[in-house]
């Protein structure tokens, strides 16, 4: 298989509001926001285990309609620090939603001032040394397939893989794990929240990530499920 000289960048979400959007984020994250050119606002270096990723609060022409298939979850460390950052979301302006998940999980679900759903995990050990972002996850109709097309573009490897998940996490011991769930319902419309990769090679990775199974959309590109990411020079904020 060639080299992919391709890295997981920014994780860009729509917002209708970037700047108080990305002030929710900052407050549950960390970093540091700015303001870009574009209308956008950059969520910088948020303490997130070394990974490398910025998340990008992107203006969006209409609100939310469905269900991201894209989602984060945010780790504890303790039930204290469980009881503490489950309080703060709700006091910044996240609500508490029901999903589905049911009775007892050991996670609570809240949408974002955007709509956007996250989860607040209980302390446990697979999330321990993650940093405050736990895991992106990504809803999907075969997580092995998928999961494969990623741990290729982004170069992260891939540390699990079973029938209903897989996942990849760019460092063995700490960072955010990459995660891909198997979900009933199919992708409707284009995803608020996906991908930005870094390329150093233009063309070349273009050409190697259609190879693998990506598409070309009118936007951009998107993976062998449809969730559309854009390829980005690796020097070049947007």
């Amino acid at each position: 298989m060639s080299h992919m000289s391709t890295r997981l960048a920014s994780l860009v979400i729509d917002a209708r509001d970037p700047a108080t959007c990305a002030q929710f984020w900052y407050i549950m994250l960390g970093g540091t926001a700015t303001p870009q050119r574009s209308g956008s606002h950059r969520l910088v270096a948020p303490d997130l285990g070394g990974c490398g990723i910025d998340l990008v609060f992107a203006p969006a022409h209409r609100g939310k309609a469905v269900k991201n298939r894209i989602h984060l979850d945010l780790a504890t460390e303790s039930p204290h620090e469980y009881q503490v950052l489950t309080s703060l979301a709700a006091d910044v302006g996240a609500r508490e939603v029901n999903v589905g998940q049911g009775p007892g999980v050991p996670w609570t679900v809240f949408r974002d001032p955007e709509g956007n759903e996250f989860c607040i995990l209980e302390p446990g050990d697979l999330y321990h040394h993650t940093g405050p972002l736990a895991a992106i996850v990504v809803d999907c109709a075969e997580p092995a397939a998928l999961a494969a097309f990623w741990t290729t573009a982004t170069g992260w490897p891939l540390l699990h893989a079973e029938e209903n998940s897989a996942a990849l996490r760019a460092g063995q011991e700490s960072g955010p794990w990459l995660e891909f769930l198997r979900v009933p319902e199919a992708k409707r419309g284009p995803n608020r929240i996906r991908f930005d990769l870094a390329a150093t090679e233009g063309e070349q990775d273009t050409a190697r990530l259609l190879d693998l199974g990506a598409v070309r959309t009118e936007e951009a590109l998107a993976d062998p499920e449809g969730n559309e990411f854009r390829l980005l020079p690796a020097h070049v904020h947007s």
